[in-house]
């Protein structure tokens, strides 16, 4: 009979075991079955010695007992070898000439493990957190430089770039649904004058103020840039050439319509409209847009002209 009562017999959170001098199991509980990965066997007769790894058997046998026949208190690394091992609070002491072992873990020392997992995964979730908060920043930023790179930093329209990176998206997404796409092409008229007669901060400024004209008379979706010098363009995708010329006068009319502080006179544009044609290069497209601007010029400025299709232009 074990000499410890039937009710820890299945309990895992105790180890209990008996053994002779030289390691052979005599008898053993649930739990210490467990730590030599002999679960639901009773390997009773067969030496265990092996199992106790640190202090090991041979060093624990050797020690002399205390008065109440204890030879070792204190951790005991139990297991396989090369496997599985547990670090366990053991006592061992000597009865009626056979070893009795007693081994639980050490409740503090798993809480204060515990507590150290869980400080680790709060710094490891925080760190993440930072971590895709900068990020989030850097991405912020990356765009923001794009954005700079693609904006013309007087008129906050975008720069020429932008307009040939827009084009090309345009183009192949009208190609692809088969909708419309219409280029317009607007010139500021004797815009020269103005930066001979007020000097180049007015000119500036009418500059900015035709920019702010076009975004606030355009969709979202449409693409304004400033194409060089006076020069705008804006691409008005699942437009037609009819709502596009609309569109054109309408700028042309606010335009002049609109008073520029330190200009005594208004300001005009001329704007030359074209309309894809299917597989159009883009820069087929401007260069008909171009070529009905000039026509607005030479036909006496501040109106709308319409691009030639490119059979007739042939």
């Amino acid at each position: 009979m074990p000499w410890y009562s039937a009710e820890f017999d299945q309990l895992l959170a105790v180890a209990l075991a008996t053994l002779d001098e030289s390691g052979t199991l005599i008898a053993a509980n649930a739990g210490f079955l467990k730590l030599i990965s002999a679960e639901g066997e009773r390997p009773i007769g067969a030496c265990v010695a092996r199992f106790l790894i640190q202090p090991d058997f041979t060093t624990i046998a050797s020690y002399g007992a205390e008065a109440d026949g204890t030879i070792y208190r204190g951790l005991m690394t139990v297991g396989e070898y090369m496997g599985t091992t547990r670090s366990l609070r053991a006592r061992i002491w000597r009865a009626h000439g056979e070893l009795r072992l007693l081994a639980e873990y050490d409740i503090d020392e798993l809480e204060r493990l515990l507590d150290t997992v869980l400080e680790l995964n709060h710094e490891y979730a925080k760190t993440q957190l930072d971590l895709a908060h900068i990020n989030r920043k850097l991405e912020q930023r990356e765009a923001q430089i794009v954005a700079s790179s693609m904006t013309d930093p007087l008129t906050g329209v975008g720069n020429r770039r932008r307009l040939e990176q827009a084009l090309a998206a345009e183009i192949s997404r009208a190609n692809g649904t088969g909708t419309r796409l219409c280029a317009i092409m607007a010139d500021l008229d004797h815009f020269k004058r103005v930066n001979d007669t007020y000097g180049h901060v007015a000119g500036d400024s009418v500059l900015t103020a035709f920019g702010d004209l076009l975004r606030r008379h355009t969709r979202a979706i449409d693409i304004v840039a400033r194409f060089g010098g006076e020069e705008f363009v804006v691409l008005t995708p699942n437009t037609d050439l009819e709502n596009a010329v609309a569109i054109a006068n309408r700028i042309r009319e606010s335009l002049a319509a609109c008073a520029i502080e330190s200009l005594p006179d208004p300001v005009t544009a001329s704007f030359g409209v074209a309309e894809m044609a299917r597989d159009e290069p883009g820069s087929g497209l401007l260069r008909r847009a171009d070529a009905a601007l000039y026509e607005a010029k030479y036909s006496g400025r501040n109106r709308v002209a319409i691009g030639k299709s490119p059979n007739r232009q042939r």
